[in-house]
């Protein structure tokens, strides 16, 4: 794969809704010619989610042994994704910690007043509701959580397409979408593009090229790309395309961490 070689966002069987072997992971990003990843499995404390899922201490054994076994040929750093962090903030801050990890994705999975929003069940009720009540969350999200990097801020849309309905946006969430980008730039954080949409035959990643210019026109600098690959074969996925829309919204650079500390790639 040409270009940025770099994928932020990939599971692994510590998460609840993966199968992937860490070591079957690096090596497939070997093979696709990417010099950097990510393992960012889950952390989620919602009524959905079942509790005590992440195992710290063999995550970061297994990242240890990774390194040992594919460090010379790939950088691997550890990430954590966690669940609505601004909700959860004591339970994350007890497991999530600067010395342990590289990077941390804020995430929101559920809308406003914890609906599961990944739930078919979720787009019964009218869609406008639904998507309002979901960018409700990510406003929040943007502005109080602990995280370095905004995962899937149009997470929604994925799973409403995935249940055949439409989705009308991002204008008429435009204000709360900005609002929550304003907050990401006020605060110093990131935003994520992540590819996974287009893997289910989607039209668009997370998020559109319209919301990733909003984003830059807004002074935000610190963008990652992500397949959110939940297997092997999906790593890397579309990450070359992901990096054009980058530039289409005028980066010339794509961010990286090391210890929840910033860094800067070319592209």
């Amino acid at each position: 794969m040409a270009g940025h070689r770099k994928d932020y966002h990939i599971h692994t069987d510590f998460s609840i809704d993966s199968e992937a072997n860490m070591g079957a992971a690096c090596q497939a990003a070997i093979d696709r010619g990417i010099d950097e990843i990510a393992f960012t499995d889950h952390l989620d404390f919602g009524p959905e989610d079942p509790s005590g899922q992440f195992r710290k201490p063999e995550y970061l054994a297994a990242i240890t042994a990774c390194r040992t076994r594919y460090g010379d040929q790939l950088t691997i750093r550890a990430g954590i994704e966690v669940g609505e962090p601004h909700i959860f903030a004591e339970e994350a801050s007890e497991i999530v910690g600067t010395d342990d990890f590289d990077v941390v994705l804020g995430s929101a999975h559920y809308a406003a007043g914890m609906k599961a929003a990944w739930l078919e069940d979720f787009f019964e009720q009218p869609l406008r509701q639904a998507y309002e009540s979901y960018f409700r969350q990510v406003v929040d999200l943007a502005a109080e959580g602990d995280f370095d990097v905004l995962t899937h801020i149009d997470l929604v849309k994925r799973d409403a397409r995935k249940f055949g309905k439409v989705y009308d946006g991002p204008e008429p969430y435009a204000d709360m979408i900005r609002t929550a980008l304003r907050s990401l730039v006020e605060r110093g954080k990131g935003l994520e593009l992540n590819t996974s949409p287009l893997r289910r035959g989607q039209p668009e990643p997370c998020p559109s090229l319209e919301v990733l210019r909003w984003y830059r026109d807004l002074g935000g600098e610190i963008l990652v790309v992500g397949s959110d690959a939940h297997a092997p074969d999906a790593i890397g996925a579309h990450l070359d395309l992901a990096v054009e829309m980058a530039k289409s919204a005028g980066f010339g650079r794509l961010a990286i961490f090391e210890q929840r500390r910033v860094d800067w790639v070319r592209i």
